[in-house]
């Protein structure tokens, strides 16, 4: 009785190689998609204040106040079926004492609120009643004085900012970079943009996921 023996033939080095060279590929148009994605949320999120600065200033050009501290919002000719419009204190400071965020599910009051209510009804700004919008990492974004919350240290305040609520510090710190004072080291405590907690990059190099409460852009 003969036995024949069955030969299996395996992968030649070449065709491993070629596998390999593919994988990669895949693994980089993966990798280069993410960042694209993410460059993308950083300019949708820098956006958010653009537009909360113009919004605010036509405000200002149209009624001579600011948008939340206007003291005469009830008198503006607002046609609202939402909540009710509120008068500002108009000391020029849009004051966040009772209630800073204004997410969903908040309490809808103080000058906060009626800002972004504010900037609707004169039709500035997106959206309707008094909830913030959110910005593409998940928070939400107010128009703010910073100081307000005394959160800041050294303590900086600013009649007006834009104000990211939970921003990562990679993203703060890109942010930053690109639009401010190009000072990755020092870009928490300078410039006219800031944070309630040191996003820097000497600071939380090992920590870029990590969440600052409040990160804000003075207009």
């Amino acid at each position: 009785m003969s036995i024949q023996k069955k030969h299996q033939r395996g992968f030649t080095l070449i065709e491993i190689a070629i596998v390999l060279v593919i994988i990669g590929l895949l693994l980089g148009g993966v990798l280069k998609g993410q960042e694209l994605i993410y460059n993308q949320k950083i300019k949708t999120t820098y956006d958010n204040y653009r537009q909360y600065t113009a919004a605010m200033y036509g405000y200002q050009d149209r009624y001579r106040a600011i948008p939340g501290d206007d003291a005469a919002a009830t008198t503006r000719g607002f046609v609202s079926t939402g909540p009710g419009i509120a008068n500002g204190n108009g000391d020029g400071v849009i004051n966040s004492a009772l209630n800073i965020t204004c997410a969903l599910g908040a309490p809808q009051v103080g000058e906060v609120c009626q800002a972004n209510y504010h900037l609707r009804l004169a039709g500035f700004l997106n959206g309707t009643g008094t909830t913030s919008a959110t910005y593409p990492f998940g928070g939400v974004v107010v128009l703010v004085a910073p100081g307000q919350e005394n959160v800041f240290a050294p303590l900086w305040t600013a009649p007006t900012s834009v104000c990211w609520n939970n921003l990562s510090n990679k993203a703060a710190q890109l942010i930053d970079v690109a639009y401010d004072n190009a000072s990755g080291v020092t870009g928490a405590t300078t410039g006219s943009m800031r944070g309630s907690t040191n996003y820097s990059l000497a600071a939380n190099q090992l920590l870029p996921d990590a969440l600052v409460p409040w990160t804000c852009m003075s207009n």
